[in-house]
């Protein structure tokens, strides 16, 4: 695959009326010269986790290959959306939010990834932090796998950060895979400058009673795609996840969420809040699918998007799958705009409209950003949070 092709990405697993412009989105990539370079910095490892380090990534998933027959198990009657068998296919190593041409990219240009891995029963007593600190014209493409083994448990949290003004691009595959009773919290938080153009591809995959919980912040850059795919392959697992988003200016934001329930009595909990601006735009896709096998098992994903401007453009696309009966799934979505009630009472408080919208985007923006785990990735983005608008 050349740099040269528009990749489709983000493809919705079930397409609806082409219309909407909501089946995929895609991306460009061609006006940006590519490296493997830029290495994220890495703190100290906890005890008990190590790093093999940059790993082409052609052959980094041979870790998920070895546990196919778990990972992506059959199941009997089962069609993948629009008659794609991908998800079955022994070659590919674990799906993700934003697809397979992702992949593609990241094999023709030769890119690595870091293997972190967790060794059985270890409870990581710190976090793994990753820094991207991308300067201006910088390109890369990189990413990292996160293995935690049988009982173990660790914390991730990378930043991606620049100067406000500084503009490039960055692309980050990251796949996690927690084996039985394993957990794994991953924390992204995107503060990048204006001109940034950034795609953040996440993939999971849980054996029995595995976990994986997901927070990320998505505040800056021009142009931001994302997407999470987390396959509840087997009994009793969990995924969470919880995002903030602020788009201002002319900048986009199109995210793809899907919670693939496989196992029985799986639950996934997916929360999005977010705020839009002057002439934003933003595409959601959630989906929950409940595969047929998958009875007892529980998912919920709603969005509270508030929208600032009338020029701003917010697609919305929840969706629930469902081939097994004795499931739950609920989805929802608010969309409102600062009503005048409110404004009426902050102004007889001597808050102006701009200091009333501050509020409320700090509010809703540093609920998330209060879950970040480590003290100086939390500070900065608060700070960013406080300084954005």
């Amino acid at each position: 695959m050349s740099n040269d092709l528009n990749m489709k990405v983000n493809v919705l697993p079930v397409l609806t009326y082409n219309f909407l412009h909501v089946n995929d989105s895609t991306l460009q990539i061609s006006d940006f010269n590519i490296t493997g370079g830029n290495a994220p910095l890495a703190k100290e490892l906890p005890a008990g986790v190590t790093v093999e380090k940059a790993v082409p990534f052609a052959e980094a998933g041979e870790i998920f290959k070895k546990n196919n027959d778990r990972i992506l198990a059959p199941i009997d009657g089962h069609v993948e959306p629009n008659g794609d068998t991908s998800a079955r296919d022994k070659d590919q190593a674990l799906r993700t939010g934003m697809g397979a041409d992702v992949d593609g990219l990241m094999t023709s240009l030769g890119a690595t990834v870091d293997i972190y891995t967790v060794e059985e029963g270890v409870k990581a007593d710190k976090p793994i932090v990753i820094s991207y600190d991308m300067k201006n014209g910088d390109a890369s493409l990189s990413g990292q796998i996160i293995h935690a083994k049988k009982n173990s448990e660790v914390t991730v949290v990378i930043a991606y950060t620049s100067d406000n003004d500084a503009s490039g691009f960055v692309g980050v595959s990251t796949r996690l895979f927690a084996e039985d009773g394993a957990k794994i919290n991953l924390v992204k938080t995107q503060l990048l400058g204006e001109g940034f153009v950034h795609f953040d591809d996440i993939g999971g995959a849980c054996l029995s009673d595995g976990k994986i919980d997901l927070v990320t912040l998505e505040l800056g850059g021009c142009k931001t795609l994302t997407g999470a795919y987390v396959n509840l392959a087997e009994k009793n697992t969990v995924f969470t996840s919880n995002m903030g988003y602020l788009v201002r200016g002319d900048h986009n934001l199109d995210i793809n969420y899907v919670a693939d329930h496989r196992g029985k009595k799986t639950e996934a909990g997916m929360q999005f809040k977010g705020v839009l601006m002057d002439n934003a735009s933003k595409t959601f896709r959630g989906t929950i699918d409940f595969k047929k096998g998958s009875s007892g098992s529980v998912g919920d994903e709603q969005e509270d998007a508030l929208l600032l401007s009338e020029d701003v453009v917010n697609k919305t696309m929840p969706v629930i799958l469902c081939q097994e009966e004795d499931v739950e799934g609920r989805h929802g979505a608010t969309i409102g705009e600062l009503g005048e009630d409110l404004l009426f009472y902050m102004q007889t408080r001597g808050i102006d409209e701009l200091e009333a919208k501050k509020i409320m985007i700090k509010a809703r923006l540093d609920s998330v950003a209060g879950l970040i785990p480590d003290p100086e990735i939390k500070q900065k983005t608060l700070y960013y949070i406080q300084n954005i608008v």
